[in-house]
């Protein structure tokens, strides 16, 4: 999920040519902010060297709440949908 996520975040990868930027943009937000997030919780499950802050966690709260504010207005469009299936199926 995190390279699918990785790969859609990279406008060199996945340029979108012809797409709205404005749902381009957004959905770039949410891959990378997934991307994110994934990678801060395998740390905060395996990495026993540092305690989470929680300053730290209430971050990664504030930015789970902006990508569930932002989905809906781009759920729809088809480069959206095409990232769910990505995320569940191998490339």
């Amino acid at each position: 999920m995190r390279q699918a996520s990785s790969r859609v975040a990279n406008p060199q990868v996945s340029p979108y040519a012809g797409e709205d930027p404005r749902v381009v943009d957004t959905l770039r937000f949410v891959a990378l902010t997934f991307a994110q997030l994934q990678e801060d919780r395998h740390f905060a499950d395996y990495n026993l060297t540092k305690d989470i802050s929680s300053i730290d966690a209430l971050a990664q709260v504030k930015s789970a709440e902006r990508v569930f504010h932002v989905w809906p207005s781009i759920r729809a469009s088809q480069i959206a949908q095409e990232y769910l299936v990505s995320l569940v199926v191998k490339r």
